[in-house]
């Protein structure tokens, strides 16, 4: 008896460790098919970020290259590819696609996706700038100057003593002298500065305005003066008054009526163009050579006490947008509008002679090809013209909010809206 029991003993352990060890030998198995099948899942989703990363990186050497681009890595023991490429998706996007396909033998593939989004036709307003230059001439900015609003230049931008910014300052090069704190670069930066960033391309020309001048505006033949003059009442915008040649006592050849249902909002002249006023309501005034300033030119209701104003000037010349030397704008001048010099600049008639004027007040924007001078400097002493107090029109910041038909320019860097990746949930065996 006791030896059959002995030998069931025996039977049963054999049984059981038979059992454990096919157990063990089964989580054996699994655990290297679930080890392969791991590296399997993640070799195939870095081939695709790898693709992504590559054809990004290839993209913004060239961003008119929409081609695919394939790559096959060989392992010791795979061999993984990947094909990146861009597809236009509507007119104002990107779509750059990465896949990956990593072999599990048998003619089977793990593939992974990763698409990264773009906006290409992004255009932007120059009045979103307080202050921007594509070149900024010899022209220094100086203790006693002081910006409202954001700045940019695609140049340097000239430092000789404490200038104060109160917003964001970028550069597509840097300063002059390099180091913001050393020597005369004494400027004072309240929210930050960035070097080396992309340049914005000014426009080639203005022909959307001269479309505008003659369809819904109005285009007048060489030199004219124009007059603003406000409402007289509440409900009515104001009047431009245009007369012939370049003083206030020319023939008065038309007015026009700022809330006509019918006029777009562009006055255009192609010779030289001569302001002064009060505007009530939207208004362009475009020269096809420049612009005049003879005496201040103010919003009928000022934004910075009247929350609710709509006055909004833009001062566009294809050359140059010029402080008048003359009597009324030697005791200060003050300026309400977005300016833009396309193949020009801001300055000051005969800057360089003009007794001390005191301030030059402008209020918006103020985008020129070229800086320039409003006065002239001993060291950091102003010896002749104006001292700049230039405060931002906050209410540009808006991008729908601008005179009519100011001009724009497009994103030339593409901007990354979206970055998506496929990603596997692994079901362990």
């Amino acid at each position: 008896m006791g030896g059959k029991a002995g030998l069931l003993v025996v039977l049963g352990l054999s049984a059981i460790l038979s059992y454990i060890s096919m157990n063990v030998n089964d989580v054996a198995t699994k655990a290297v098919s679930n080890m392969s099948m791991y590296n399997a899942m993640t070799a195939s989703h870095n081939l695709a970020l790898a693709g992504a990363n590559a054809r990004l990186a290839k993209f913004y050497q060239d961003t008119s290259d929409f081609s695919v681009v394939a790559k096959t890595f060989t392992g010791k023991n795979f061999t993984g590819t990947y094909a990146a490429g861009i597809t236009p998706i509507g007119t104002s996007k990107l779509r750059m696609r990465s896949v990956s396909a990593y072999p599990l033998g048998g003619g089977a593939y793990l593939r992974d996706t990763v698409d990264v989004w773009f906006d290409r036709t992004k255009r932007n307003s120059f009045s979103l700038f307080a202050w921007m230059t594509d070149f900024e001439g010899n022209v220094f900015w100086v203790t006693g100057d002081t910006v409202w609003g954001r700045v940019h230049s695609n140049g340097n931008l000239h430092i000789n003593g404490s200038p104060v910014f109160y917003e964001k300052v970028t550069t597509a090069k840097g300063f002059d002298p390099p180091k913001v704190g050393s020597g005369t670069n004494k400027a004072i930066f309240k929210d930050n500065y960035e070097k080396g960033i992309a340049p914005i391309e000014f426009p080639t020309d203005l022909s959307e305005i001269l479309t505008a001048s003659v369809s819904g505006g109005r285009k007048y033949i060489g030199n004219i003066y124009v007059t603003l003059s406000p409402g007289t009442s509440a409900n009515n915008d104001g009047k431009a008054y245009i007369r012939s040649g370049n003083t206030s006592t020319g023939a008065l050849i038309d007015s026009v009526d700022l809330s006509d249902v019918g006029f777009n909002g562009v006055i255009l002249g192609t010779g030289q163009v001569n302001v002064e006023g009060t505007l009530d309501g939207k208004l362009t005034i475009s020269s096809q050579t420049s612009v005049y300033v003879h005496n201040d030119m103010l919003y009928e209701q000022n934004p910075r006490v009247v929350s609710t104003s709509d006055d909004l000037l833009g001062l566009v010349a294809e050359k140059n947008v010029v402080v008048k030397d003359n009597t009324a704008n030697h005791t200060n001048c003050e300026i309400n509008a977005s300016i833009f010099c396309r193949d020009g600049s801001f300055t000051a008639e005969n800057y360089n002679s003009l007794p001390l004027c005191g301030e030059l007040r402008v209020y918006g924007s103020i985008v020129q090809k070229e800086r320039g001078a409003v006065g002239t400097f001993a060291g950091s002493t102003l010896k002749t013209g104006f001292s700049k107090r230039y405060r931002y029109d906050d209410r540009l910041a808006d991008q729908a909010f601008r005179p009519p038909f100011y001009p724009g320019y497009y994103v030339t860097t593409y901007a990354i809206t979206n970055w998506w990746e496929s990603y596997r949930v692994m079901e362990f065996e």
